[in-house]
C-alpha cells in the first residue's frame, strides 16, 4: 500500500511543485543576500565582525537566513498541500470508494497515506537543505556562523559557532525541523478526513497556522501562546544558540509528537466510521 501511494504521489501535480518553488525562493533569498552584503560592505559595525574572523556575509549565515524565511513562508504550504489532500482528494475524485470496497482494514489506508505524507516532507526538506547548503558553501564560502542580537532571537550579545559545529547544528535542525512540520501535516491530514474537498482542508489547515502564529508574535496574548502548537514547531531554532536548551527543546518536540499523535488518531477515528457513497 506505500508503494502505490508514493507511486500516486510522485504521479500527482502537486508533487513538484514545492521543490520548484523552493528553488526558486531560493534564488531569490541569495541575490538579495548578495545585494545586501554589498550595500553593507562600508558599515563598520560588519568591519568590526570581519576583523573578529570569517566575513558575517558567508555560506553559514546565508544557510541558517534562508532555511528561516522558507520554514515560516513556504514549507508549511506545501506540507499542508501535500496532506490536505490526502483523503479529501481522493474523495472528490471518486477513487475512496474502490479503495474502501478492498479487504484492507482503513487504519492501514490511514498509515499508508501520511507515511507518504512523511516521505514527501523529509524529501522536500532535505532536498532544501542539501541545495541551501550547496549554494551557501559553494558561493559564497564557509566561515563561522556568526548570530548577532536580534536575528531569530537567538542570543543577547554577538557569538558564533564554527563551520563544523554548524554544519552539525544544520543536520540537526533537519530533523527538528522534519519533526515539527509533521505537526502541521497531521493536522491538515486531518481536515482531510473531515471536509470533502482538498482545497478547503488546505485552506483550512494553512489558516489556522497562520493565525497561530501571527496571534503568538504579539505580547498581547502572551498568556496563552504557550498552548498554540505553532510555538512547539519553532524549536527547531532552539539548536542553533550557543548551548542548546535540551530541556525546553525536548519539551517542545514531545508536545508536537503529542500533537501528531491526537490529530492522526482522530482523523482515524473518523476515517473508520465514515460512509462513502459516491
Amino acid at each position: 500500500m506505500l508503494r502505490i501511494e508514493l507511486y500516486k504521489l510522485l504521479r500527482s501535480r502537486s508533487f513538484p511543485i514545492g521543490f520548484l518553488s523552493l528553488a526558486l525562493f531560493l534564488a531569490l533569498v541569495l541575490w538579495g543576500f548578495q545585494s545586501y552584503a554589498a550595500r553593507q560592505a562600508a558599515d563598520t559595525s560588519f568591519r568590526f565582525i570581519e576583523q573578529r574572523g570569517s566575513g558575517y556575509f558567508n555560506g553559514s549565515v546565508f544557510a541558517l537566513l534562508a532555511i528561516h524565511l522558507a520554514f515560516y513562508l513556504l514549507l508549511p504550504i506545501f506540507i499542508a498541500l501535500i496532506a490536505g489532500q490526502q483523503i479529501a482528494g481522493e474523495r472528490r475524485a471518486g477513487t475512496l470508494r474502490q479503495m474502501l470496497c478492498r479487504p484492507v482494514a482503513r487504519w492501514r489506508i490511514v498509515a499508508a497515506k501520511f507515511a507518504a505524507t512523511i516521505t514527501y516532507t523529509v524529501l522536500l526538506l532535505g532536498f532544501y537543505w542539501a541545495l541551501t547548503l550547496g549554494l551557501g558553501y559553494g558561493l559564497l564560502g564557509g566561515g563561522k556562523l556568526i548570530l548577532l542580537p536580534g536575528i531569530l532571537n537567538l542570543v543577547d550579545e554577538p557569538t558564533s559557532l564554527a563551520q563544523g559545529e554548524a554544519l552539525r547544528r544544520f543536520g540537526l535542525a533537519l530533523l527538528t525541523g522534519v519533526w515539527s512540520l509533521l505537526t502541521l501535516a497531521a493536522i491538515a491530514f486531518l481536515f482531510s478526513v473531515l471536509l470533502d474537498s482538498a482545497v478547503n482542508a488546505v485552506i483550512c489547515a494553512v489558516s489556522l497556522y497562520l493565525v497561530l502564529h501571527i496571534v503568538g508574535s504579539v505580547e498581547l496574548f502572551s498568556a496563552i501562546k504557550p498552548y498554540f502548537f505553532t510555538v512547539d514547531m519553532e524549536c527547531w531554532k532552539d539548536v542553533f544558540k550557543p548551548q542548546i536548551p535540551w530541556r525546553e527543546y525536548a519539551f517542545s518536540a514531545c508536545k508536537c509528537g503529542v500533537y501528531t499523535t491526537g490529530a492522526l488518531l482522530l482523523a482515524t477515528l473518523r476515517f473508520e466510521r465514515m460512509d462513502v457513497t459516491d
